[in-house]
């Protein structure tokens, strides 16, 4: 019998003991008061029936599954209800033009069915019934206007799906959950309450949770309006801190109460935990905000700038509706009294009908409604392609933006770099060992390691890390695991499994450990070996990039020791003693120093990454930490800076040697009332780690090169490194190799005023031992200096250069949560390559659009002139073109050429014309030359064969109706034909750009427009569409369309006329643009024909190519190399940042070279 839902009700709450308000009450406030009231965490797992060591079973049972999910949610938002298909149609026919128009066509039916109907036969004059059909012409426009709706939709629907699957794929992730003890990935959908979850730096907090060990620093400001970081310990500890206060009134947010609730949507600055989930989903704090903000997405700004186009467009159809309707009107008036004195009241109602029709449809024809629709279709189409190029586009803005940029601010590791670490070089102890990238060719030259060295090396390789080893279903590409594909989807080159996941330092570390000293195998693993020594660690000191070193401190039978690894430079400054392979203790003297920092050096300038491994001993310390070392918010830990000390210096050569008893060990010498005195570390180990170049970085930069746009390479490596890593890779040359100029450390760089900086930047290549506000203040820099800066970040702390660059992204294997919720698009494969396809394609929206905007007014101003002139010289008032001639012309240069424009592909010379900049004009010279030369050629064959068609096609003199029938058919159907073949030639925007010289600008690049036709079956079937349905119309079009059968001459007359598009649109391309501005004078010229609020601005991009020019020189040499050597000096003399620069920047550099203020400053330097 099966089980009721009622019975399914009571079971679930019976197991659940905690309701969804309980544990909502926790969070929104946050309160400790709540947690007590539920009887604290003990409680609260228990009620939860999960566990805070091992969180819930990692086979959870399908009823406690459902019951689970039934009672406190999924952690999953409800979809957004998409607009139907038939809600979609309802909003086109509330535009208001037509509506307009469709009330027009049903008043023109119901005339015509009273025609048709209600009046007496009309005859010929041969005495035949003529045809009564004047109800068509209103059915037809019912029928044109429903079309152009349906199409219009259908198009909106797919644009709205394609959209709906990009959020749906840039909002998946996988988050670190424990089960049955164990770390597994997970979908952050499948997160249940009770769930416990791991948050490290730089994650996103995935849902409402209590921390139950560990400690971090928390930024809640979009959720709570916390400007500060805000600390979160155990909950635990927190309970006993608040007991100890003995005011129960206080609460989370007052002064010495403790926080341990993570929100979820905040971001992890700093510190690491395990939490338990209290609430997912809609109940959760992020959840219940998201619902709140739902909103229609906003407009891009090529979207923004095309609408305003329109707008003015509009306005211009509007004019010119409304002086036609009055020319005809005034016209209609006078014909009242003549021409039309015989006519029935339902006649002379259809006569004004007709004039109103057509002054609609010129309005209908004008209005641009395709321009904001070939933006979003070129956008869905190509955030499509990119995706399978490696790029998320998570803004659609970046898309547009990226065609113009000039610069690029990349990250060396996982970007340039295959983020494939492995160890390589170095030393442990004082016995070097040295092997190639393959494992398998290890030499073993450290089998005589004693095992105090051996047992400080493996605690802190293995305890001092995040990294985790992967289980045999988990050992995936690392993109699966951040959930940026599925598990059926490939990179494109597939890598070797990796037998443990997380930061790529330590992974590498740990195959070092694996590899060498065997303590990682089948019957004894990672997690095992830390459980086991979990009782041992005391402190955790997460790595961070702004301090490049992570640390632990562990319980000792004679005290504690800290253990710690990091940059290179920085630690080794600390280490004042070295451990021999034997295990002793020796001092390092300035002759070891020496050569240890040849060994850095030398390993630095083989593009490898340094690492070194020290420790230090707390002997006979009761009671971690030392009291002078303890926080000032915390004392049950100690402060990092302190751990970490000041540089040392070393002994003399001189100095005794220290013997075999190690009295002299150097060690913290604990006083009274547990305070210590700091010495210096001990070095453990040196290693050098290789990361080999991507295969096509160097490509990719040079093509980068060749596109205007210029790399700069910034890294936390050392200068060698990034040094010898920028040569490989194309960024820096011979020349420019050891010029201090073109590369140059972090802390040197924050050090120059803005001025100098701006003098810098433009020969900067390389800036080495850079911290994130360094990147922030370089692309401040460049942005203020009018470039359009793309910038690469994975931390934490890259987060505000990414949010200050014009485009940001993030590494989707290797970079954290924060930093991908901070960045445009995401980089799926960490690769650079995908950024130069980023640029393609930006600048394929780019000409897509432009492309459209070129033919669309083209028909607009033809379109318009044609149907005005024709109508005012009718003697009928009509024009050429009828109400349901225009609507198919409508129809074709709206939705049909925005599908056909919008969808081609990068070409193969995209990459070979520098960028458009930041404040380029939307239609450049060359496309009003082409709207204009193209307009102008068309008016003359169309007007040709409408005034002196019957001459040429009737020489005979008198000129029937059905004759006249047909030239009014041969003028719309050439007209159409001149649309069709230049839709062709549009598919190639003229390149001759700056070419002054005609016969330089008859080249293939600028004048083939048939270059990779194939490519796009797009075009193909829409053109085909075009052609075949107006051949359609022309046999079977009759009286719906005001269609008289050609003649053959007619056709071919049609067919030859329109292809003079293509012959007279190459003629136009050959013309340098600088004739047309002498003609038209560009100040002029905008004011007289734009009007539409797109003047062209001052320029204030650079031309990649004029930052290396001579004219340069004089500026860039105000920075001397030896003015950058003493800056250097000073920088390493000061231990402090000069934050003062940092946030002046904006303010200082604002102003451009032509400033006064600019010159003058320049002269005081």
């Amino acid at each position: 019998m099966p089980i009721s839902r009622k019975a399914t009700d009571l079971e679930a709450r019976d197991r659940f003991r905690i309701s969804v308000d309980d544990l909502g009450a926790l969070h929104d406030p946050k309160s400790l008061i709540k947690l007590q009231e539920l009887g604290g965490i003990d409680a609260l797992v228990s009620g939860l029936a999960t566990d805070e060591a091992r969180g819930l079973s990692k086979d959870i049972p399908e009823l406690e599954l459902k019951q689970r999910q039934h009672v406190y949610g999924v952690n999953v938002l409800p979809k957004k209800a998409s607009k139907s298909f038939l809600r979609l149609c309802w909003e086109a026919l509330k535009d208001k033009i037509l509506i307009m128009l469709s009330i027009a066509a049903i008043v023109s039916l119901a005339l015509g069915l009273y025609e048709t109907f209600g009046q007496p036969t009309e005859y010929d004059d041969e005495g035949k019934p003529l045809p009564k059909v004047e109800w068509v012409e209103g059915v037809a426009i019912i029928v044109a206007i429903a079309i152009v709706v349906i199409v219009g939709s259908v198009n909106d629907y797919n644009k709205e799906r394609q959209f709906s699957k990009l959020n749906a794929k840039k909002d998946d992730r996988n988050v670190i959950v424990y089960r049955s003890g164990e770390k597994q990935f997970i979908p952050i959908g499948q997160l249940l309450v009770g769930d416990l979850i791991y948050v490290e730096t730089g994650e996103v907090v995935p849902a409402d949770s209590v921390l139950v060990s560990g400690e971090c620093e928390c930024d809640e400001s979009s959720l709570t309006g916390e400007t500060h970081a805000i600390r979160k310990i155990p909950a635990a500890y927190a309970t006993e801190r608040y007991k100890a206060l003995g005011n129960t009134s206080k609460d989370i947010g007052d002064k010495g109460v403790d926080d341990p609730m993570l929100i979820s949507g905040a971001k992890l600055i700093s510190g690491q935990g395990k939490a338990i989930v209290t609430a997912v989903g809609t109940n959760s704090m992020h959840g219940k905000i998201m619902m709140s903000l739902r909103h229609e997405s906003e407009e891009t700004p090529l979207q923004a700038r095309l609408s305003h186009l329109a707008d003015g467009i509009a306005r211009f159809g509007f004019l010119a509706a409304i002086i036609l309707f009055f020319v005809l009107f005034i016209k209609f008036c006078v014909k009242l009294g003549t021409d039309y004195k015989n006519l029935t009241g339902a006649q002379k109602g259809t006569k004004f009908l007709n004039i109103l029709i057509t002054a609609i449809t010129i309005i209908v024809v004008a209005v641009p409604e395709g321009l904001p629709l070939a933006v979003t279709l070129a956008l869905a189409f190509a955030t499509t392609r990119m995706t399978k190029d490696g790029n998320l586009v998570r803004v659609l803005r970046s898309c547009e933006t990226m065609g113009g940029a000039t610069a690029i601010c990349s990250d060396k590791t996982g970007t340039l770099t295959e983020n494939r670490m492995r160890v390589v070089k170095g030393f442990v102890g004082d016995s070097d060992f040295g092997y190639t990238l393959s494992r398998e060719n290890g030499q073993a030259d450290l089998e005589t390691i004693s095992d105090s060295l051996k047992n400080s090396l493996l605690d802190n390789i293995l305890l001092n890390s995040t990294a985790f080893e992967a289980s045999k279903g988990e050992q995936i590409s690392q993109g699966q695991k951040k959930g940026l594909f599925k598990k059926r989807e490939k990179p494109e080159k597939p890598k070797a499994e990796e037998p443990f996941v997380g930061s790529k330092t330590e992974c590498a570390l740990l195959l070092f450990a694996q590899d060498r000293f065997h303590v990682i195998n089948e019957n004894t693993s990672l997690e095992l070996i830390r459980e086991q020594a979990q009782h041992r660690i005391v402190q955790v000191i997460p790595f961070e990039s702004s301090r490049k070193w992570g640390g632990i401190v562990v319980k000792t039978n004679s005290g504690y020791r800290f253990y710690i690894k990091g940059a290179s430079e920085l630690v080794f400054s600390r280490c004042t003693h070295r451990t021999t392979l034997d295990g002793k203790i020796m001092p390092i003297t300035s002759t070891i120093k020496e050569e240890i920092t040849s060994k850095i050096t030398n390993l630095a300038e083989h593009a490898l990454r340094t690492l070194c491994l020290a420790h230090c001993d707390f002997e006979g310390l009761e009671s971690w930490p030392p009291t002078s070392m303890a926080k000032s918010d915390n004392r049950r830990e100690a402060d990092p800076n302190l751990l970490f000390g000041e540089a040392v210096e070393v002994q003399a050569d001189d100095a005794e040697s220290i013997g075999a008893k190690n009295t002299n060990i150097p060690k913290i010498v604990v006083g009274e009332e547990n305070t210590a005195k700091r010495e210096g570390l001990v070095l453990d180990s040196l290693v050098g780690i290789q990361d080999p170049l991507r295969e096509c970085v160097a490509e990719a930069v040079a093509k980068c090169g060749t596109a205007g746009v210029r790399v700069r390479m910034v890294t936390g490596d050392n200068i060698l490194t990034a040094r010898a890593i920028a040569k490989n890779c194309g960024i820096l040359n011979e020349e420019t190799f050891n010029d201090p100029t073109a590369c140059m450390e972090g802390p040197v760089f924050r050090t120059l005023s803005p001025q100098e900086r701006i003098n810098l930047v433009p020969k900067l290549r390389v800036l080495a031992r850079s911290s994130p506000e360094d990147k922030r203040i370089l692309v401040d820099t460049l942005r203020n200096q009018g470039e359009v800066v793309a910038v690469t970040g994975d931390g934490t702390n890259d987060a505000p250069a990414l949010k200050l660059a014009d485009v940001g992204f993030s590494m989707g294997i290797a970079g954290t949560e924060v930093a991908r919720e901070a960045s445009d698009i995401i980089l799926t494969t960490d690769d650079f390559s995908s950024i130069v396809n980023a640029i393609k394609w930006g600048r394929t929206v780019a000409t897509s659009i432009r492309k459209f905007v070129q033919f669309q007014l083209t028909v607009n101003v033809t379109a318009v002139a044609l149907t005005f002139i024709s109508a005012v010289a009718s003697s009928d008032d009509s024009s050429v073109l009828t109400a349901v001639q225009l609507l198919w012309v409508n129809l074709i240069m709206d939705t049909l050429a925005a599908l056909a424009l919008a969808t081609d592909k990068p070409d193969e010379d995209i990459l070979n014309r520098k960028p458009a900049g930041r404040h380029a004009p939307l239609i450049s010279t060359s496309m009003w030359k082409m709207i204009l030369g193209q307009s102008v050629v068309q008016l003359v064959i169309t007007f040709v064969l409408h005034f002196a068609g019957d001459k040429i096609f009737f020489p005979g003199g008198h000129v029937d109706d059905h004759q006249s029938t047909q030239i009014s058919a041969l003028t719309f159907n050439t007209f159409v034909w001149l649309q069709f073949f230049n839709l062709f030639l549009t598919r190639k925007l003229d390149e001759g750009d700056g070419i002054t010289k005609v016969r330089d600008r008859i080249t293939r690049s600028n004048l083939d427009f048939t270059q990779h036709f194939f490519s796009n079956w797009y075009f193909i079937t829409i053109a085909a569409i075009i052609g075949g349905f107006q051949i359609l119309i022309m046999y079977v079009g009759g009286a719906a369309f005001s269609i008289a059968r050609q003649t053959g001459a007619m056709w071919g007359t049609a067919i030859v006329c329109g292809l003079l598009s293509i012959p007279a649109g190459i003629i136009i391309r050959i013309i340098p643009d600088i004739w047309v501005e002498r003609v038209f004078p560009t100040r002029a010229f905008n004011k007289m024909i734009f009007l539409l609020s797109f003047k062209r601005k001052k320029k204030l991009d650079l031309d990649p190519e004029s930052e290396s020019s001579d004219s340069q020189d004089e500026n860039d040499n105000i920075l001397s190399v030896s003015h950058i050597k003493h800056i250097s000096g000073r920088s390493r003399s000061s231990t402090s940042t000069d934050t003062s620069v940092a946030t002046q920047t904006t303010d200082n550099t604002l102003f451009s070279q032509n400033d006064s203020r600019f010159t003058a400053h320049s002269q005081d330097l």
